[in-house]
Formats: C-alpha cells, sequence, structure tokens
C-alpha cells in the first residue's frame, strides 16, 4: 500500500466550511425572517447542531462527489480537453519557470513530449517519482483544495444562484448571484496558480537532480 499521504482529507474541515459560509449566505439574502424565528427557539439550535454534526460528513461526500475530476479541471482551466496543467507542462509553464533546467529535462527525458496527453502522461510519472518531496505534497494540497472549492462554489452558482434570480426578488437575486459570481472567479484565478506551481515544483525538483 501506498504511504502518499490522504491529502484530500487534510482540506475536508476547510471545505466545510466553505460549504457552511455558502449555506450562510443564502439564508441570510432569502431566509433572514425564518432564521430567526427558528433561532430564537433554544431547543430548535440544539438540534439544528446535533443534526449538523452528524450528516455534515455526508453531505460533503455528497457534493464533492457530484463533479468529476475532469470535469472540475475543466471548471478551473475552461479547457474542455485536455484541461489539467500538466497537458501544458513542458510547453508552457517549465519555460516560465526560471527555476527549472531544461537542459536537464531534455537530457532525462529526451524527447520532451510536445502533444498535451504525452506532456501529462510524462509529468505524472515524474510527479510519481518525486510526490514524497515536501514542497510538492503542500502544492498538490493546495491544487485539490482550490479545485474542490471552485467546482463547490459553481454548483452553488448553479443551484442557488441562478433559480433564486428567476425566482426571487430581482434586486436581491441580482446581488446575490453577483457575489457567486465573484467568488467562483477569485477561486479560478486562485486555483490555477497553485496548479500550475504544483506542475513547476515537480519539474524543478526533478531537473536539479
Amino acid at each position: 500500500m501506498s504511504n502518499e499521504p490522504d491529502l484530500k482529507s487534510k482540506n475536508t474541515f476547510i471545505l466545510w466550511v466553505f460549504f457552511s459560509f455558502n449555506i450562510a449566505m443564502l439564508a441570510s439574502f432569502f431566509f433572514a425572517e425564518n432564521i430567526d424565528v427558528i433561532l430564537s427557539d433554544f431547543k430548535s439550535i440544539l438540534t439544528i447542531r446535533t443534526s449538523g454534526v452528524l450528516i455534515a460528513p455526508l453531505i460533503l461526500f455528497i457534493v464533492n462527489g457530484l463533479l468529476t475530476p475532469e470535469i472540475k479541471a475543466t471548471l478551473v482551466f475552461w479547457k474542455v480537453k485536455n484541461a489539467l496543467p500538466g497537458c501544458r507542462s513542458f510547453s508552457v509553464l517549465a519555460k516560465k519557470d526560471n527555476r527549472i533546467d531544461m537542459d536537464r529535462l531534455s537530457e532525462l527525458y529526451n524527447p520532451l513530449p510536445t502533444l498535451p496527453q504525452h506532456q501529462n502522461k510524462l509529468w505524472y510519472k515524474i510527479y510519481k517519482l518525486n510526490r514524497g518531496d515536501q514542497a510538492i505534497q503542500s502544492s498538490h494540497r493546495r491544487f485539490l483544495l482550490g479545485r474542490d472549492l471552485t467546482a463547490m462554489a459553481f454548483l452553488f452558482l448553479v443551484c442557488s444562484g441562478l433559480p433564486f434570480l428567476v425566482l426571487g426578488d430581482s434586486n436581491i437575486s441580482l446581488f446575490y448571484i453577483l457575489c457567486l459570481v465573484f467568488l467562483y472567479m477569485l477561486l479560478v484565478l486562485a486555483t490555477r496558480n497553485y496548479g500550475n506551481r504544483f506542475v513547476t515544483n515537480v519539474l524543478a525538483i526533478e531537473s536539479i537532480k
């Protein structure tokens, strides 16, 4: 069995905080009056907290599993095919990173691939050889977290933002959906940077061996 740590499990708490934040934002926009009534009852508060603790792992498991890794990558990089940053590892990303010795990589893996699928395959092979490095694990974890947060933000945008834009008060709904779009775009930009950094960290470490 692999000794590789379960990086995604380390992100669970942050994912749950993000999910809870989106639920709270939704409630504050559209259910404020009902929330006040519920929270005025101590028994209701206790029931809500207890139920939340019990079903939180299940809810997060379902929400985070609604989209495949391929779809999540598409939502981050806006590419239907070859969305993963590893598909541009040698042709684009490595050339922009001064830490990477391209001559050394060419010696080790001559010729370097040019097709996106082949680039990703070789990059993944190199990653597997260096996955125990602390810097690689850290950047991998950040990318996975950003990818899952981006996917969750997109789901909230589609599943709660768009329906309320049609059914809710026009001004409130418009402001709410703009908040969701802004959050999604912010996560897209951050996750792209984390993904690209993850790819180049792998190549940088390999090139100095």
